[in-house]
């Protein structure tokens, strides 16, 4: 069956920006604004919408999101020494080296004004600013002496992104919970984040068993930007001579399950994070970077390409539906997590996601920035009875399809029914008089515990 691509709803950032004005206008774009909100986030939405067109944002990303596949090829006592610098550490076993997902972490905390948001908005210029020097297919400089100033810098831009969202949230379901819960605690966790290629892996792999001079060299590698995409060379680039190509296809024992038809193939199980829901306030993302990777004689070259599938590889599953995010370059997703589904007395609507890989493709990588927004740990969650049962994605029933209607396959029906049985409802992980970090914890337990389908890659 083909993929579903699902465009989610944009907000400009210049709109959002109507949310600080001490008396905001009730005009026809404000009310949009509010419209798209409730929409998009509300119970009958997706959970997602996306912010563009936000100044500065797009040079801080392409800055940014190429320093994670470098840190990640780096031999481990290099790499916890420039982590150690710059203030970040990481919650996967970076020493593991089939690993899929290598992340990067920081603690962001935020005063509770919108300095940032101010000055980005009174700086119009500056992405051609900070971009100064880089020639648009040429490899870029060496950002990471920059690293923890790129990290906290658009990580607390995406912050203030976040709350933002939530006061409008807030306005819309008629409550006051959301923003206060985020400021009150101020603080929010970062994660620069490189979802490695099949290719990745084998470097990792041969360089660790060469010894560390040799990873430090791929740990080096040239990135360049590739300056014209097109719907025919999506997830490729133009190599330069003297490289050898990698493979682009796997090969007959690969571990893919997708579901075939006319389009793009959906994989359901080979994926680069599992199925789960996100547990806390708001989840801020910026669009994925996809780098095409080679092997040159010296070193490993990647350059930035255009989505493999023409989509963020972000999967979202709804309704009995599967979908493939797509949204514009350069934004930011804003994505409901399940403690706002709560605190929004239900009003707001979290989404069952997975991040999938690229179908048949080894030396594609994915990389991208997250902010994690939450409550304080010892905030208190109201109770909702009742109201939490029955209301998690049905698994029931012999009608499971995509988007245009078509029934899958039994067979297809089956994997789909067994991925979502392993997701723990959330009636099963609230309880009355709960703090968040009860719930954060029964949550962990229940995705890592047996049974769960988390892996800690």
């Amino acid at each position: 069956m083909a993929e579903t691509v699902l465009d989610i709803a944009e907000l400009p950032f210049s709109d959002l920006l109507l949310l600080i004005l001490p008396d905001p206008p009730d005009d026809d774009r404000r009310c949009r604004l509010l419209a798209t909100v409730a929409t998009a986030l509300g119970r009958g939405g997706t959970g997602l919408l996306s912010i563009s067109d936000v100044p500065r944002a797009g040079a801080l990303r392409g800055r940014l999101l190429p320093l994670a596949r470098r840190l990640a090829l780096m031999d481990h006592p290099s790499r916890s020494q420039l982590l150690k610098k710059h203030g970040l550490g990481s919650d996967v076993p970076l020493k593991k080296l089939d690993r899929s997902v290598s992340s990067f972490a920081q603690l962001l905390r935020h005063s509770g004004k919108f300095h940032l948001l101010e000055s980005m908005n009174e700086e119009p210029n500056y992405p051609e600013m900070a971009l100064c020097g880089y020639e648009i297919g040429q490899p870029k400089g060496d950002d990471t002496e920059q690293l923890g100033e790129l990290v906290e810098e658009l990580g607390l831009c995406m912050m203030e992104l976040g709350i933002l969202v939530a006061r409008a949230c807030d306005i819309v379901t008629g409550g006051n919970q959301l923003e206060k819960s985020i400021t009150d605690f101020g603080t929010a966790k970062a994660r620069l984040i490189h979802y490695h290629s099949e290719l990745d892996n084998i470097i990792i792999k041969e360089s660790s068993r060469r010894g560390k001079g040799s990873i430090n060299k791929i740990g080096a590698t040239a990135y360049k930007s590739c300056p014209q995409r097109s719907e025919s060379s999506q997830g490729s680039c133009i190599r330069p001579e003297g490289e050898t190509t990698a493979v682009t296809k796997k090969q007959k024992d690969s571990k893919d399950m997708p579901i075939h038809g006319q389009g793009n193939a959906v994989p359901l199980m080979n994926l680069w994070q599992e199925w789960h829901y996100d547990y806390g306030v708001l989840t801020v993302l910026t669009t994925p970077l996809f780098l095409c990777s080679t092997l040159g004689e010296e070193s490993s070259i990647s350059e930035e390409c255009s989505p493999p599938d023409g989509h963020t590889c972000l999967q979202l599953f709804s309704k009995q539906r599967i979908f493939s995010v797509r949204c514009s370059p350069e934004s930011f997703i804003v994505q409901v997590g399940e403690a706002a589904d709560i605190l929004s007395g239900r009003k707001l609507r979290s989404t069952l996601h997975a991040v999938s890989r690229p179908y048949g493709l080894v030396n594609i990588s994915r990389e991208t920035f997250v902010v994690f927004l939450q409550p304080s740990w010892d905030k208190t969650l109201p109770y909702l009875g009742h109201s939490f049962d029955g209301d998690d994605e049905s698994i029931d029933g012999d009608n499971l399809a995509f988007c245009d209607g078509q029934t899958i396959s039994s067979s297809e029906h089956k994997l789909v029914q067994e991925i979502l049985k392993k997701i723990p409802p959330l009636s099963s992980r609230v309880q009355e008089g709960m703090t968040f970090a009860e719930f954060s914890r029964q949550t962990t337990k229940q995705y890592y515990g047996g049974g769960g389908i988390q892996q800690k890659n």
